[in-house]
């Protein structure tokens, strides 16, 4: 979900999300099909053998399925490749028949030497999970209450030139302007190289994940199991590996700005001090060892300048840009500043 700024840039005002229910989830609702018809061994052997024709059948159920229209009632023709007509042709056609008869198929499938024939209900029916979930989800979002002022739905992609998908969303968000782009097949792609000529026509973004650092804190009894206490460089008692929280899962960040961390850290006395950065699925991730939690990169500074807490305090900044992740550590005595960048593609 984005806003338009006045300026001509975008806001984005909710993460991307969404599942597998697109275009590929109807290639395989096809396959699936067609192993029903001409057996699953069959086709296991077509993509393991005869990649090329496998591939070949996928290209053509691709331009068939933007054009299957809602109101069809005209069988739809698809090509059979050589190995399928080979299969086709050593069965005895008697076994065949029967066995579309046994799937009460007999009336949908015309089945002829080069290709076979399908009813639209058949074909329309290898939509229907991937529109029904596809649907369902936009309408969850839509009903947030932060998304009340969304007013117009870009369908971009392959998949948006199918009119079955089409018809659907437009009935699903009465109200709001549906718009399909001219070959919306190569929006995104057209969208992908303007973006790298132009990286800051997003102006802000929703993080996809929680990042933060892992860090020593204070050991708490009440809070912490007594195997993860030790004893830091100035003999307190602390515990490793907590996640220090910098920003939240979808939180709205400005491109190239600095966000700062809430807590001060501090050095150790001995030795080099370790900033691993990790990116968390939770809101709230406790320690960076958590199932959640994914390392993304360090950040290693040298041995602490001073010998006391106060000399070795230091505030940590993360910043977001197009495809990377900043971390910065200032010394708060000196002003003295080490940064890493993280490539986070």
């Amino acid at each position: 979900m984005h806003e338009k700024n006045l300026d001509g840039t975008l806001k984005e005002l909710r993460r991307a999300s969404g599942g597998p229910w697109g275009g590929t989830c109807v290639d395989k609702n096809y396959i699936d099909w067609l192993a029903k018809i001409f057996g699953a061994d069959t086709m296991k052997e077509l993509k393991t053998k005869y990649m090329r024709e496998y591939f070949d059948l996928l290209r053509e159920f691709e331009t068939n399925k933007r054009s299957v229209l809602p109101d069809s009632t005209e069988f739809i023709r698809f090509k059979v490749s050589t190995a399928l007509q080979d299969f086709h042709n050593d069965s005895d056609v008697d076994q065949f028949t029967k066995k579309l008869e046994l799937l009460n198929l007999k009336d949908d499938v015309k089945v002829k030497r080069y290709a076979f024939s399908v009813s639209p209900n058949i074909v329309r029916s290898w939509f229907q999970y991937s529109i029904d979930k596809t649907v369902n989800h936009i309408n969850g979002i839509l009903i947030e209450s932060e998304m009340k002022d969304i007013n117009t739905i870009l369908l971009v992609g392959g998949f948006a030139e199918c009119k079955l998908v089409q018809e659907a969303v437009k009935k699903a968000v009465v109200g709001r302007t549906v718009i399909v782009p001219e070959e919306a097949g190569l929006a995104v792609l057209k969208g992908a190289v303007k973006f790298g000529h132009q990286p800051r026509l997003v102006s802000s973004r929703c993080v996809k994940y929680t990042y933060g650092y892992g860090v020593r804190r204070p050991f708490d009894k009440s809070k912490h199991p007594p195997e993860k206490m030790i004893i830091g460089s100035y003999g307190e008692k602390l515990v490793e590996n907590c996640f220090s929280k910098v920003v939240e899962i979808g939180s709205s960040v400005e491109v190239g700005n600095d966000i700062k961390d809430p807590t001060i850290t501090i050095l150790n006395k001995t030795g080099t001090t370790s900033f691993p950065i990790y990116a968390s699925t939770e809101r709230n991730p406790v320690y960076t060892t958590d199932p959640s939690c994914t390392y993304v990169g360090i950040l290693v500074l040298d041995k602490a300048p001073g010998e006391t807490r106060e000399e070795n305090e230091v505030q940590v900044y993360f910043a977001f840009g197009d495809t990377e992740l900043k971390i910065s550590v200032k010394m708060l005595k000196t002003g003295e500043v080490k940064t890493k960048i993280v490539d986070c593609l």
